[in-house]
């Protein structure tokens, strides 16, 4: 198995770390919107549930734990990518989506990184209500950790 490794990082800013639980979400003709749908369905569009800030300023110290872990747990073959930007800069994401085959893996890195950051779940990180019925977990589709561009971060590839 391959994974990454962390092997350099140096923050130069306060520009704030990315924490996000995706859910998948399909085309709803009837309601003419996305409607979010379990991890196990069928669909492709992942869109953003619960997003943190981390910012260096505050957090440094779990920002770097988590990287370290991310880098060893992500999805080698999407990771690191050049996913998005903002005013500030353009984003590195580490991905970790959910698969049948591996759900074990995705669940114990989920409620590790919720262990770590409780705060994820609070409503004011909530971007968009999930449906009322079923688990949160149900719907998480995916896990991103995106870092700025302009922070020096060095990997490794680990074959283990």
């Amino acid at each position: 198995m391959r994974s990454l490794g962390l092997k350099t990082l140096q923050i130069k800013d306060d520009i704030p770390l990315y924490v996000s639980l995706d859910s998948l979400t399909t085309w709803d003709k009837n309601e003419n919107r996305y409607k979010y749908v379990t991890r196990n369905s069928d669909s492709c569009v992942l869109t953003p549930v619960y997003t943190l800030k981390l910012y260096p300023s505050s957090s440094k110290e779990k920002i770097v734990a988590l990287l370290e872990y991310f880098f060893k747990v992500c999805d080698v073959g999407t990771s690191p990518q050049c996913m998005w930007g903002t005013d500030d800069c353009d984003y590195i994401s580490l991905l970790l989506p959910y698969t049948r085959y591996d759900q074990i893996k995705f669940d114990l890195v989920r409620n590790k990184i919720l262990e770590q950051f409780p705060e994820l779940l609070m409503p004011e990180n909530c971007l968009e209500k999930l449906p009322g019925y079923g688990k949160t977990e149900d719907y998480i589709a995916s896990i991103e950790v995106a870092y700025p561009e302009t922070w020096t971060v060095e990997y490794e590839m680990i074959d283990s």
